[in-house]
């Protein structure tokens, strides 16, 4: 049987992808601390027996004292960190609010950085390993959600880095390009509406439909997920890029084999973005005929 491992999952808050991690390593024996900004949402862990700490990955006292604290209960020992926590943002990049896009990039970008300073001494010393959770959205430009998608395409890129900086010191770093899973992530997403002076108010419906995950088809089952991720992380050669999730194949293929502007054919029809052209054509047209 394999050495018994301590793993610290991080964006543990409901039933989630945070969640099944913890339960897929823990049903395999090992050790779990399960983080969340707010530990009442993950009661389910902590009945099981699985240590569950606060954890915010914004705020630097928030690590430090989750620091702290994994001293305190492994004696400084931890094997596998998990950087899962993350926050999502839907909106045309005109009607952005600049202040909400740097809370993404400092919740899945930036809180990936500190979590993993603040435990990478621990990490060094057992000669672990550090997951980072990427996204589909990293690699394709799905049409409103830039922002989201920028700050998964700068952890992607980050990860990679850190992939060869920690290659001296034995710490694996495997990057998990996830498709769509079944979660809470959209549910717990506030309702977005277009601002009234927006460009794209002739299609409001359609896109605020996409912007509130009305129109998020089917997903892979959140445990099916996490049970092909932890399989691979306890691997003694473990696969560096992992694509799991429902369109992961599909948009590993087009962004590997198409070219650049592609995702243009790809995408514009099933966002409302044609339609919007050819409606503004046509009155275009109209005020021309005038």
């Amino acid at each position: 049987m394999a050495a018994k491992k301590t793993v610290l999952v991080t964006g543990c808050s409901g039933d989630g992808i945070g969640e099944a991690f913890s339960l897929s390593f823990h049903k395999r024996g090992h050790r779990v601390i399960a983080t969340a900004r707010d530990t009442a949402k993950a009661k389910t862990l902590r009945d099981l027996g699985i240590s569950v700490l606060p954890l915010d990955v914004t705020s630097e006292s928030s690590i430090a004292e989750a620091v702290r604290r994994v001293d305190k209960e492994t004696e400084c020992k931890l094997d596998i960190l998990i950087n899962n926590a993350g926050v999502g943002y839907a909106m045309p990049v005109l009607d952005v609010e600049l202040d909400v896009a740097r809370d993404v990039f400092e919740t899945n970008l930036f809180g990936r950085v500190a979590v993993t300073k603040a435990f990478a001494p621990y990490l060094i010393k057992s000669k672990g390993t550090i997951v980072n959770l990427g996204s589909i959205n990293g690699v394709c430009p799905t049409p409103f959600s830039a922002m989201y998608n920028a700050s998964y395409a700068a952890v992607h890129h980050w990860s990679d880095t850190l992939r060869l900086e920690m290659r001296p010191f034995d710490v694996k770093v495997i990057l998990v390009i996830t498709g769509s899973v079944k979660s809470n992530f959209l549910s717990n997403l506030p309702v977005k509406h277009l601002p009234p002076d927006s460009l794209y108010l002739p299609e409001a419906k359609e896109i605020e439909a996409g912007v509130n995950g009305e129109k998020a088809g089917g997903s892979t089952d959140t445990h099916v997920y996490a049970d092909r991720v932890v399989s691979n992380i306890l691997k003694s050669s473990p696969q560096e890029h992992q694509w799991v999730g429902l369109l992961a194949t599909r948009i590993w293929m087009a962004s590997t084999f198409l070219w650049a502007t592609a995702w243009d054919l790809l995408l514009n029809d099933r966002f409302g973005l044609t339609s919007l052209k050819e409606n503004m054509a046509a009155k275009e047209r109209e005020q021309a005929q005038k």
